[in-house]
């Protein structure tokens, strides 16, 4: 029988059955670490991922209340500290309060920043932070908030205590050239950058806060040599003498004196640089600004037997330009110690700017049709009441608006004060009639108010007075109170043509005629219904013993109380809505006001005009007067 030379191998160590053998194997694994992993996660679908830390601080393993509480106890705790920093090497120290630089920790987002790590949403990176939060920390910076403006001024205060600038050479002006300054000694100052830093790294990670700080100290470094070549051309710049200045048909001297206040020096290196005082240079030149400056003016326009004409021609506005001025003074000077060109002259550039409205204008500007008027009257008035209308009336006359363009009754009026020629008279202020400037003016915006609506322009600001006042009516309702800065009339030009406001004065009546062109629009304004009246209440009485005893004075006359409604509607010609408003008017109910004097009954004497006390006579006889004549 012949034996096999050859042997089967063992079916158990065949390479398929070992491939087999190790799927199965790290498929166990795998199992169970995703299974491990699973649970992990499932732990922690209420709680924060293990490692996740704040400075010191780990919130990991906990709820994101329990970690809120956890971080509000370790913020809030360091909040009651006080950052010292202490000078090095002495005794000195300085406190910084956290409250006073405004540092604020937000517990609520550092919570979330950590809840959110390993739930970034993105399946693949969330899983490889959750495994790595397993073994390894994971440091989120704070996140905290403060003044940066308040940590500044604290420190800067620090500098100003301790830093002392080091002197080196420079110049002084006097008798009419510079002089070197030779006196030069170290200085030292903190570096505020450093200190900054060192706080805010303390407020980054609760740290210690004892912080401690040094003082640098700095040599000068210009060299003599140097100086003397930069003294001799600073003295340049003066020995030419005035550089007078040519602006706007003027002439402004810059004399040396004034020149050598312009100079200063800056230390460059081991070198002194020339540089000028920006600020006294613009004051000078805002004061020839002063005399230059011009705002440009339209034309103002009359209307006179159905003709335009100017009654007041425009005129160019010329306005200095302040920057380049700043620039051609400094290059002109600077150019004396090359001493290159004229050394002596320097044109400023002079802005014109040409009005909206110049005299030959006037046909172009669609001025040809009375679009709308308005009459009041304004009898009984006293004399200083009467002054202030006829100059609110003439400031107002002549004035031109283009289309869609804005007007301000007050803008218009100028400075309510004598300046402008205002009288002091009564006007309503805060509910009471007190003597002010410019009483009166409302007689003028009132009429213009109705003089608006009767052209159908467009109303954008109107008040009424507080309570009701007899100039303005009747009808009730349609005044337009006005007082600076506050509450103004205001109205908009929606014609497509220029409008002209012309004003006048015949007698004890204030017309407003606006011209422009007629473009048919519809206008309806209706009677004013009047509703709510309110009789006064009873009068006032106060004592004063500026008045003899039993005196009365008036001082407020009653009002009665109403309200006031009418409407306002502007159509144009093809049907479009150009404004729609209810005017609704509260006139508040006022009592008459009165002052009972308290005071002493007057002396009798011999020249108060009375026959009283034993006098025979008016102011005479008796026993303490003369005797009568005659």
């Amino acid at each position: 029988m012949s034996r096999k030379t050859n042997q089967e191998p063992d079916s158990k160590f065949s390479l398929p059955n070992l491939w087999r053998w190790l799927f199965f194997r790290v498929l166990i694994v795998l199992g169970v670490f995703l299974l491990s992993f699973g649970l992990y996660s499932l732990v922690f679908s209420s709680k924060i991922y293990a490692n996740q830390y704040y400075s010191s601080i780990n919130i990991g393993l906990k709820s994101q209340k329990e970690a809120k509480e956890i971080l509000k106890k370790e913020t809030d705790f360091f909040l009651n500290n006080t950052i010292v920093l202490s000078l090095a090497g002495t005794d000195k120290s300085y406190e910084v309060k956290l409250p006073d630089i405004g540092l604020n920790y937000n517990v609520d987002q550092m919570v979330e920043e950590g809840w959110r790590y390993g739930r970034g949403g993105h399946p693949w990176p969330s899983f490889f932070q959750q495994l790595r939060s397993v073994f390894a920390k994971n440091k989120l910076p704070l996140i905290y908030s403060f003044n940066q403006n308040n940590l500044d001024e604290k420190i800067s205060k620090i500098a100003h205590d301790l830093d002392e600038p080091e002197k080196d050479f420079t110049f002084n002006y006097n008798e009419g050239k510079f002089h070197l300054s030779s006196e030069r000694k170290p200085g030292r100052r903190i570096n505020q950058t450093k200190i900054k830093q060192a706080i805010l790294s303390s407020v980054a990670l609760l740290g210690d806060p004892k912080i401690s700080f040094s003082i640098e100290e700095f040599i000068p470094q210009v060299k003599k040599e140097n100086a003397e070549s930069r003294l001799t051309e600073a003295n340049k710049l003066v020995e030419p003498g005035d550089l007078t200045l040519h602006a706007g048909g003027q002439e402004f001297k810059l004399d040396p004196d004034t020149i050598g206040g312009f100079v200063k020096t800056q230390v460059k290196g081991e070198d002194l640089e020339i540089i000028f005082d920006d600020n006294r240079i613009k004051l000078f030149i805002q004061s020839i600004a002063k005399s230059v400056d011009v705002d440009p003016a339209n034309a103002k326009l009359t209307v006179d037997n159905g003709k335009v004409t100017v009654f007041q021609p425009s005129r160019e506005g010329k306005t200095l330009d302040q920057s380049q001025a700043m620039s051609d003074i400094k290059g002109k000077l600077l150019s004396r110690i090359s001493g290159q060109g004229d050394l002596v002259n320097l044109d400023l550039k002079i802005a014109v700017k040409k009005p909206e409205v110049t005299s030959s204008d006037v046909s172009n500007l669609g001025i040809n049709d009375l679009v709308g008027t308005a009459t009041t009257d304004f009898k009984t008035s006293p004399a200083n009441r009467v002054h202030n209308i006829a100059i609110g009336a003439s400031a107002l006359n002549g004035v031109m608006l283009k289309p869609d363009e804005e007007f301000s009754t007050l803008g218009h009026l100028g400075t309510i004060d004598a300046s402008s020629g205002y009288l002091e008279e009564l006007v309503i202020k805060n509910d009471k009639t007190v003597p002010d400037f410019g009483g009166g003016l409302c007689q003028v915006s009132s009429t213009l108010f109705r003089a608006t609506m009767n052209a159908g322009l467009k109303i954008i600001e109107r008040y009424n007075h507080s309570y009701r006042v007899s100039y303005y009516e009747p009808p009730v309702g349609m005044d337009a109170t006005i007082f600076d800065p506050s509450p103004d009339f205001k109205f908009i030009n929606n014609f497509k043509s220029y409008i002209l406001i012309q004003s006048h004065i015949e007698g004890t009546k204030i017309t407003f005629d606006i011209y422009g062109t007629k473009d048919n629009r519809k206008v309806e304004i209706s009677t004013p219904v009047v509703s709510n009246i309110i009789d006064p209440p009873p009068a006032i009485t106060a004592e004063t013993d500026t008045l003899e005893s039993g005196q009365r004075k008036q001082t407020q006359k009653a009002h009665q109380g109403a309200t006031a409604d009418f409407h306002y509607k502007v159509t144009s010609s093809d049907n479009e809505v150009l404004q729609d408003k209810n005017f609704h008017s509260v006139y508040n109910a006022i009592p008459e006001q009165w002052l009972v004097g308290t005071g002493p009954a007057p002396t009798p004497n011999c020249s108060d005009g009375q026959q009283n006390g034993d006098e025979t006579g008016l102011d005479c006889g008796g026993s303490g007067c003369l005797p009568c004549a005659g």
